[in-house]
């Protein structure tokens, strides 16, 4: 391929590529635990924020209503998260992680950990540094 753009059509299929393998390998290291990478992303997040309404969510993980209301409503049959009453709105719902949302969390937490070991075990830290650099670089370039 000629042209400018030959470099950044390799990139993205690299990325693509990449993605594809890194998320089947961590579904299948998650599977036991019985969520996905969506739910722990959801997870993860409560996790970090602590409870936070379903709209902080959608924004934080740059997702959407809908996706996010399913992720919620499976997070809370399964037992891992429980919606609550906002203090001085009694229209809006906080989601929080429940105490075995917490233990699954850590769980998944050291799973994402070795999975993350596993797949990046040939790259020297110096590469695996530059590599994270690079895509940051890359995300903050991009427009909304």
């Amino acid at each position: 391929m000629a042209g400018s753009n030959a470099v950044g059509v390799e990139i993205g299929r690299l990325l693509a590529g990449a993605h594809k393998r890194a998320a089947r390998r961590f579904a299948a290291a998650l599977a036991p635990l019985g969520i996905d990478g969506r739910l722990f992303g959801v997870l993860n997040t409560l996790g970090r924020l602590g409870p936070s309404t379903q709209a902080r969510l959608v924004t934080e993980l740059n997702g959407d209503k809908s996706t996010m209301m399913r992720s919620v409503d499976e997070l809370e049959a399964m037992g891992l998260a429980v919606r609550q009453a906002v203090p001085g709105d009694r229209r809006a719902r906080a989601v929080a992680l429940t105490e075995e949302g917490r233990d699954v969390l850590t769980a998944a937490r050291a799973t994402a950990d070795r999975v993350a070991g596993e797949l990046f075990a040939g790259m020297s830290e110096a590469d695996r540094a530059a590599l994270r650099d690079l895509l940051a670089a890359f995300v903050r370039s991009l427009p909304e």
